[in-house]
């Protein structure tokens, strides 16, 4: 049998299209990094656009990983190219997620929204398990697993695999017994910005990044 299937409606169908329009966010001057207990508020300078609770076919922000330059670290590990779960969006600008780098200097730092879309950990019905719901309309489970991506990418977004095998999600069951790495994941592209394609996403290293500029970008995903 085949892996890779056609993306018609039924069994193997796995989610709508998904459209994405966000971008890097510059921390910019003013951005503040705070840290208390293993947890981090990171503050732009302006509205990141990051929500756990968006509009209907549009990704939620669970994920984040950082470029750009930071100075002034202290405390275990960095923030540039290692991958956050977002633990909360209390403001327009801010975020919070678990870390043991202690203080940071962040005002030359960007922001890099990161997807997982929903995938089906089996061969039978995504509609099995509980189901998500976004502005009334109820979605396949967010499960981790392996999955086709058909893809139409403009300039905001790339699909990137994890070609050293040591990525993983940093997180408040983690940091605090392994602390934040000090060298971080490393990332090629294999789905580029501005291009369409089909590829085989194993989110257990590849992953979907938003790009440097503003655009969208819609993907399917398919068991």
């Amino acid at each position: 049998m085949s892996d890779t299937r056609l993306g018609v409606y039924g069994s193997d169908f796995q989610s709508p299209k998904w459209t994405c329009t966000q971008f890097v966010i510059p921390a910019g001057a003013g951005a503040t990094y705070a840290w208390a207990n293993n947890i981090a508020t990171l503050t732009f300078n302006a509205a990141h656009g990051l929500t756990f609770n968006p509009a209907a076919g549009v990704p939620g922000n669970y994920l984040i990983s950082f470029g750009g330059s930071t100075s002034g670290l202290t405390g275990t590990g960095v923030l540039v190219g290692n991958i956050f779960r977002i633990l909360s969006i209390p403001s327009t600008t801010s975020i919070t997620f678990a870390s043991t780098v202690t203080a940071a200097t962040v005002t030359s730092l960007t922001g890099i929204p990161v997807f997982a879309s929903p995938y089906s950990a089996n061969v039978n019905s995504v509609w099995g398990a509980a189901q998500l719901t976004q502005s009334g309309v109820s979605y396949p489970p967010n499960q981790f697993y392996a999955a086709d991506i058909n893809y139409n990418f403009g300039a905001n977004c790339t699909v990137q695999w994890n070609t050293d095998g040591t990525f993983v999600i940093l997180d408040g069951s983690n940091v605090g017994t392994l602390g934040t790495p000090a060298t971080a994941p490393a990332f090629t592209t294999v789905g580029a910005a501005s291009t369409a394609g089909q590829l085989w996403v194993p989110p257990t290293n590849t992953l979907i990044f938003a790009s440097g500029t503003t655009a969208t970008s819609v993907w399917q995903v398919m068991n």
